[in-house]
């Protein structure tokens, strides 16, 4: 039995995590910390979780858990990763791995020293469908990938997410990652150039982007384009989409990874929306206990956080220069 604890439930991920835990055999949810009473009171309640803890590091000392899942704003990871780290807590976090280059090179760094696994959140490596893409691409069946094209588009989320001190940007710092993540995973290449245009044209009131559009090529010369943007309404029946179109020398493979659902339209009614496909976070999840139970490495590591955090800073550099921005390169 892995016990957890939750170290914030200020990510709207936080909830479905925690439903997965209460509902596994071989894992435990025994106690939450949150900087918020309210959230900390109402999570609480929700899972029925009498350890409620508003200090993390009171948490870490006085809870014999195993490991924990950050799921907090974006600027408060490395606080949490570093504490939980040093307290010899197995990790998963949320992405961004963090909001910056040298917060995730030390997290890294401090868990190898640890010897605890650090696993990002990149639920999509667990999705079926993207686990399909990747098993077609390995048989070579459809050769090299020549180019991608890939949208993350989503509503708004609400909350933290138009604080750039909290979420250290917007659309770009929350949806970039995943597809940047899921190119570099099928390629199996690392980036070499970042070309990015955004804007503040769907919700002129926020102080972050929401709309954005970005080129990379890898250093074998595969071309991608992500379009990451907050472009759907607020009365939209679902979050969004993670679509990719991948161009291979023998072929071309689509992936609409949440197009496993029911649409129903009712007069005088508003759209209704049914996903019932795959449930990435419990593949995640259980994914995440194997590889603690197994001293196993996590198929979404640190490095691959890392990683795809840089292209989505590349993005902020390009397009405040207007040019492309070479990878690496220093935050």
């Amino acid at each position: 039995m892995i016990r957890f604890a939750i170290l914030s439930f200020a990510h709207i991920h936080a909830w479905s995590y925690a439903s997965v835990l209460k509902n596994l055999s071989n894992a435990s949810l025994e106690a939450i910390y949150d900087d918020s009473r309210e959230r900390l009171k109402r999570a609480g309640e929700a899972y029925n979780i009498k350890k409620l803890y508003d200090d993390y590091r009171v948490l870490l000392e006085k809870e014999d858990v195993d490991a924990v899942i950050i799921a907090s704003e974006n600027s408060k990871h490395y606080e949490l990763m570093a504490a939980s780290i040093e307290a010899g807590k197995n990790v998963l976090v949320e992405k961004p791995i963090t909001i910056s280059l040298k917060d995730a090179d030390e997290a890294i760094s401090k868990a190898e020293r640890k010897g605890v696994k650090l696993q990002t959140a990149f639920v999509m490596r667990y999705h079926d469908a993207a686990v399909k893409v990747k098993e077609v691409l390995e048989s070579n069946t459809l050769g090299e990938i020549l180019a991608i094209t890939a949208t993350n588009h989503g509503k708004y989320p609400g909350l933290w997410f138009g604080d750039p001190e909290l979420a250290g940007g917007g659309c770009i710092m929350d949806h970039t990652v995943h597809v940047a993540d899921l190119i570099r995973w099928y390629t199996g290449d690392e980036y070499a150039r970042v070309y990015a245009r955004m804007a503040r044209n769907i919700r002129p009131e926020l102080k972050v982007e929401d709309a954005a559009l970005i080129m990379v090529k890898t250093r074998r010369g595969v071309k991608a384009s992500i379009d990451c943007s907050w472009s759907r309404p607020d009365t939209y029946p679902t979050w969004g989409d993670v679509y990719m179109g991948i161009h291979c020398e023998k072929g071309y493979m689509v992936m609409d990874a949440f197009k496993t659902n029911v649409t129903v339209i009712r007069s005088g009614s508003p759209l209704y929306y049914s996903y019932y496909g795959a449930d990435a976070d419990r593949n995640m999840i259980e994914r995440f206990i194997e590889v603690i139970e197994k001293d196993g490495e996590p198929r979404a590591s640190g490095l691959d956080g890392r990683q795809a955090l840089e292209v989505a800073l590349a993005a902020y550099r390009s397009a405040k220069l207007g040019e492309p921005v070479q990878i690496p390169f220093s935050d």
